[in-house]
């Protein structure tokens, strides 16, 4: 693989991944409005000419909506996976692994390493 595609890549994975997890994250929320505010009454209406055999589809629908956070979290996945990336747009390590604790911990170890740096470039 060439360097020009090396960089390419390196410069749009991140980009392709924070896309996919935005575009995942708007469909699951706004999925289930808009199949309870437009295809639920169409669903209703043609249940009533229907007859018996149509009146379950709108439950149907309800329940095909409900897993639409599934979706967008197995299209969150498959974005990282088809970019390399395990962590969040942040480019991190696998977060989802660690204890509250490790977290916590380096969060706290990040944050005096920011004040020595602040405390260093403020005696200069």
């Amino acid at each position: 693989m060439s360097a020009t595609k090396r960089v390419g890549k390196a410069l749009l994975a991140p980009l392709i991944a924070a896309g996919t997890s935005v575009a995942a994250s708007y469909v699951a929320k706004k999925g289930p409005e808009f199949v309870e505010e437009t295809l639920l009454p169409k669903l209703r209406e043609a249940a009533e000419g229907a007859g018996g055999v149509a009146e379950k589809l709108p439950d149907k629908a309800r329940s095909a909506v409900s897993s639409g956070g599934d979706l967008a979290e197995q299209m969150t996945g498959r974005a990282r996976e088809a970019t390399g990336r395990s962590g969040g747009a942040s480019g991190g390590g696998s977060s989802g692994s660690l204890s509250q604790d490790e977290l916590s911990r380096r969060s706290d170890e990040r944050a005096k390493r920011r004040a020595q740096r602040r405390k260093t470039t403020k005696k200069k």
